[in-house]
């Protein structure tokens, strides 16, 4: 696996994940460019080998896998889910059952302490939120 990969024009586009654009990720091995795309809200993995389709499909858990064949080497690319916090994904690939590289991409960059501010303040919004509306009812049907 080359450590300095030609850059594709799509990959400062792609670099960070969005909920229109998803995760992306680029490896290269021996001339072989493999992308990987996994959507941020419908779930939907592709695996591109030089810009060629190979693999394609729906999944809603935590880990998956894709394998295929390209000029006699068995490649196998992995996604896991490792923080629902931050929306963390790794993409893991594999030459011929061999570790070859791991690429991992956040759609929030931020601390696991972070996220949960970011989350309790969300959850402290949404009580006062339907408090007010809850109180608004009341009074509008008292």
């Amino acid at each position: 696996m080359e450590n300095s990969i030609t850059r594709h024009k799509m990959d400062t586009t792609m670099d960070m994940p969005t909920i229109t654009n998803g995760y992306w990720y680029y490896f290269e091995d021996t001339g072989v460019r493999i992308t990987a795309h996994g959507s941020g809200y419908s779930g939907q993995e592709t695996i591109y080998v030089n810009d060629e389709v190979v693999s394609d499909k729906r999944n809603l858990g935590m880990k998956s896998s894709h394998e295929f064949c390209h000029m006699g080497n068995d490649y196998e690319v992995r996604f896991q889910v490792t923080s629902l916090l931050t929306a963390t994904v790794a993409c893991a690939l594999y030459k011929n059952g061999e570790y070859v590289t791991t690429e991992t991409k956040a759609y929030r960059n931020m601390d696991g302490k972070s996220a949960l501010k970011l989350i309790s303040l969300f959850f402290v919004a949404g009580l006062i939120f339907g408090g007010l509306v809850a109180w608004l009812v009341h009074q509008l049907t008292a």
